[in-house]
């Protein structure tokens, strides 16, 4: 179907088979490839076979290679690539010698030391000429390259809209000056890939999923397009949370805490909701989201209650609670303690030790942080927590550093985490 479409559109295109570590089903690939591209070679330009097997550790150097003899012999008038990372053409550069130009992916905001949007384009450039030094040919195809618009931040590069489209505005720009080939990932937003790859894969097109254009070559652009419902959930809450001053009678000191507290995490509600909606790709996911939003709902009502009110809640301790001898506002706000601070900690333990592909949830954690800080202040020394508070507080702390050392101190997402996770930390010390 595909070879036909181009046909109808004067189009060419390159043709691909998937090697992988399945040797019957890679042989069944290559065999389908040979005998499309000999059916089509009026529209085939090149083939590809095999993409970041190397980086995969799929199939060894050499079994590679014979994949791809054993394709140019069948196409002889056909030019054979092979597409991976450029650090692996620069580790395995016998490769060009068995194909007939190099395809090199550069990704500046996938690689191990990732570069922030403002060093890619250069970063980019210069990977280029140093994978053309080392394997001495001019003959190079910029197979993927490009930068996601949404996903969680990498050291200092920020997937974002405006990003992806200065990324690719500067790239098309520099590669026609130059007189590169090369191919922009991806024509469209591929959420499926958010199983795989976390948020960010879902979101390199130049098209969303819906094939809506998202102006990344031209065109005006917001990293807010939803800025009205936005707007209007964040302007629902105020209102609603205003409710609690009814009838109140409370000091200017009093209405400005208020206020401010209400706008503030009004905001910052809804930008968690949006980024769930972004990130959750499972009924896991989904039901996490969901706990972690009616928890910090329960929250937002309590402080903004305690303050119009003008009181500060009583300790309560944990055998108390269960043991139903308070109850009350007083109680519930402890139990939300207890709830928000086992969330950060799960948190802190998944993003310390397997968080390539998670997100930092600061939006919503603010909140819950900023509330009991101010709920409990002058009043931590009479916190009797026990021994699960304690072994809780070692393991924010160091897991903290675990994070801090993975992201450094250039992803701003991961600063605020660390902050949200320490003032947590904080109050169980």
């Amino acid at each position: 179907m595909i070879p036909r479409i181009a046909r109808e559109n004067g189009l060419k295109m390159y043709m691909g088979a998937w090697v992988s570590s399945d040797k019957i089903m890679t042989q069944k690939e290559i065999n389908m490839l040979i005998k499309l591209a000999s059916e089509n070679q009026d529209i085939v330009k090149a083939v590809i076979v095999g993409n970041e097997v190397l980086l995969r550790g799929d199939a060894t150097e050499t079994l590679l290679a014979g994949y791809i003899k054993q394709v140019k012999e069948a196409l002889p008038n056909t030019q054979v690539t092979y597409a991976d990372v450029w650090e692996f053409w620069v580790k395995h550069p016998h490769i060009k010698e068995v194909t007939d130009f190099v395809t090199v992916h550069i990704l500046p905001y996938w690689e191990d030391d990732p570069t922030n949007i403002k060093q890619s384009i250069g970063h980019l450039a210069d990977v280029r000429g140093e994978v053309e030094a080392i394997l001495k040919d001019k003959n190079i195809l910029i197979g993927e390259t490009g930068w996601p618009s949404e996903g969680r931040m990498r050291e200092d590069a920020l997937p974002s809209k405006i990003n992806q489209a200065i990324f690719v505005r500067e790239f098309v720009k520099l590669a026609e000056k130059e007189g590169w080939n090369y191919n922009i990932i991806e024509a469209f937003d591929q959420p499926w890939k958010r199983v795989s790859e976390g948020a960010v894969g879902g979101f390199w097109g130049l098209f969303d999923k819906d094939r809506v254009d998202k102006n990344v070559f031209s065109g005006d652009i917001s990293n807010f397009p939803n800025y009205k419902p936005l707007a209007l959930g964040s302007i629902a809450l105020i209102l609603l949370f205003s409710l609690l001053l009814k009838n109140r009678d409370i000091n200017t000191k009093e209405i400005f805490i208020f206020s401010g507290a209400n706008t503030l995490f009004a905001l910052l509600f809804m930008l968690q909701i949006e980024q769930y909606i972004i990130t959750v790709r499972t009924m896991w996911e989904l039901a996490w989201a969901f706990l972690v939003v009616s928890t910090h709902l329960l929250i937002y009502y309590f402080l903004l209650s305690y303050i119009a009110y003008g009181k500060k809640p009583q300790i309560v301790s944990f055998e108390n609670i269960f043991a139903k001898k308070i109850k009350g506002p007083d109680s519930s706000i402890m139990i939300l303690f207890y709830l928000s601070f086992i969330f950060v900690l799960i948190s802190n333990i998944a993003l310390a030790f397997d968080g390539r592909y998670r997100n930092f949830e600061i939006y919503i954690f603010i909140i819950s942080v900023i509330s009991y800080l101010w709920l409990y202040r002058g009043q931590f020394e009479n916190m009797a927590f026990g021994r699960f508070e304690k072994v809780s507080f070692v393991i924010l702390a160091l897991t903290s550093v675990v994070i801090f050392i993975n992201e450094t101190y250039l992803n701003a997402f991961s600063d605020v985490w660390i902050a949200i996770s320490l003032g947590f930390a904080y109050i169980l010390f």
